[in-house]
């Protein structure tokens, strides 16, 4: 799992998310998959499901939309599959960089954001959280060194 795919588990699960990662879909007839889907968040109260593919590549704009349309193709009824759960609606989240500028776009259902937008989102919500009071948990480290850099660095301006 890339850093990318850790963040968004980690971000999704603080949220209350119930998580999987690298979940294999459908098995093929002469062994192996049909592809891998990097991360499910799943709300049990609203039934949401978030499809999260990441990736850090420089490929052309065009390149990008073809693998990440490819990653996203699944059906409402493969999604139920591969969770075993009723799944209400379904968003699918296509984290993009570094070069991109997302502002808005969309590859039909795909909502696509660029890796500098998915972090600062994150880090305006656990940077407000203060560290010292209310320390993001341990099982998340990457939203808990967001936290904290923000901390030390509200603390050095301070100085």
């Amino acid at each position: 799992m890339n850093f990318l795919e850790q963040l968004a588990a980690e971000w999704y699960n603080y949220q209350n998310y119930f998580v999987r990662t690298n979940v294999r879909t459908e098995k093929l007839p002469h062994g192996g998959h049909s592809g891998e889907m990097d991360v499910l968040a799943y709300e049990p109260h609203t039934r949401e499901l978030i499809h999260i593919e990441t990736s850090s590549d420089a490929w052309p704009l065009k390149k990008r939309e073809e693998v990440m349309r490819q990653k996203m193709r699944w059906s409402h009824e493969q999604y139920e599959r591969a969770l075993g759960v009723d799944v209400g609606k379904v968003r699918k989240i296509a984290v993009c960089g570094p070069s991109i500028s997302s502002d808005g776009l969309r590859w039909g259902d795909i909502e696509v954001i660029s890796i500098s937008e998915f972090i600062r989102s994150i880090h305006a919500v656990v940077s407000k959280t203060p560290y010292m009071r209310s320390a993001v948990p341990e099982k998340y480290p990457l939203l808990r060194t967001m936290q904290i850099t923000a901390w030390a660095l509200r603390q050095a301006t301070e100085e």
